[in-house]
C-alpha cells in the first residue's frame, strides 16, 4: 500500500481550510530534510488567519448613532456566519429590541403588514441577530439576498432599519402577489418562481419547515397579545 507523503496530506488539509476562509493562507507545504513539518503549527496558523479575517464591526453601528461610511462593505463568505460575524448575546439583543421593535412597527404600518407577522419572520430568519449571514449569502435580520437587497434599494443589509424596511417591503409584495399567507411565506423563503412552478408551497423540506415555524411563531405572538 502506498503511504502518502506528509507534504501531500498537509496540502490537502490546507486546501480544505482555504475553501472555508475568505483570505489566502500563506502556509508552506514543503518538507524539510528533517521532515520537521508540524501539523499542529500549520493548523494553528490557519486558525489564527481565520480569526483575523473577521471584519471589525464598529460598536457604534449597534446604537444607530453613526452609519458606516460610503463604500463600507461586509464581504460575503462561505460558511456559517458565526465564524466570521459577531453573534450578539441575549443581553445585547435585548438592548437592541426597542430599536428593532420601532423599525418593525414603522415599516409594518407603511407596507400594511401585521407587525407580529414580521416579528415571526425575523425570529425564524435570524433569531434577531442583526449580523446574521447564511451560507447562501442572505444577510441581516430578515435575511435579504444580495440581489433582493439591491433591488429594494437596501444599501446596508446589516443596518437594522434598512434591513427591516427591505424585508417588510418584499414580504408585502409576496402577499399581494399570491394573496395567501402560506404561499407568501414560501415565496419569501424559496422565491416566487418556485411557488409558481409548483403551484403551491414547493416540495422542499426546508421551505415546508420554514412556513410551519413562522406560522407557529405568529400564532404564539398573537396569543400573547390577547
Amino acid at each position: 500500500m502506498d503511504i502518502p507523503k506528509i507534504s501531500e496530506i498537509l496540502s490537502q488539509k490546507i486546501a480544505e481550510i482555504q475553501s472555508r476562509v475568505p483570505v489566502k493562507l500563506n502556509i508552506s507545504t514543503g518538507v524539510s530534510q528533517t521532515d520537521s513539518v508540524n501539523f499542529a503549527d500549520a493548523l494553528k496558523e490557519a486558525s489564527s488567519t481565520l480569526s483575523s479575517a473577521a471584519p471589525l464591526i464598529d460598536p457604534q453601528l449597534l446604537t444607530g448613532i453613526s452609519k458606516p461610511s460610503s463604500g463600507t462593505k461586509y464581504p460575503l463568505v462561505s460558511g456559517s456566519y458565526e465564524s466570521v460575524y459577531p453573534r450578539l448575546s441575549k443581553q445585547q439583543i435585548e438592548e437592541l429590541m426597542p430599536r428593532i421593535d420601532a423599525a418593525i412597527e414603522k415599516y409594518s404600518e407603511r407596507f400594511n403588514l401585521d407587525p407580529l407577522l414580521v416579528r415571526a419572520v425575523i425570529k425564524e430568519e435570524s433569531g434577531f441577530q442583526p449580523f446574521a449571514l447564511s451560507t447562501s449569502g442572505a444577510m441581516g435580520l430578515m435575511q435579504l439576498m444580495p440581489g433582493t437587497a439591491e433591488g429594494l434599494g437596501v444599501k446596508d443589509a446589516y443596518n437594522i432599519e434598512e434591513n427591516i424596511r427591505g424585508g417588510t417591503q418584499y414580504l408585502a409584495a409576496q402577499l399581494k402577489t399570491f394573496n395567501n399567507l402560506e404561499l407568501a411565506l414560501a415565496a419569501y423563503n424559496a422565491g416566487p418562481n418556485a411557488v409558481r412552478k409548483y403551484n403551491g408551497i414547493p416540495p422542499y423540506d426546508q421551505t415546508q419547515r420554514y412556513v410551519k415555524k413562522v406560522l407557529d411563531s405568529y400564532e404564539l405572538y398573537q396569543s400573547l397579545m390577547k
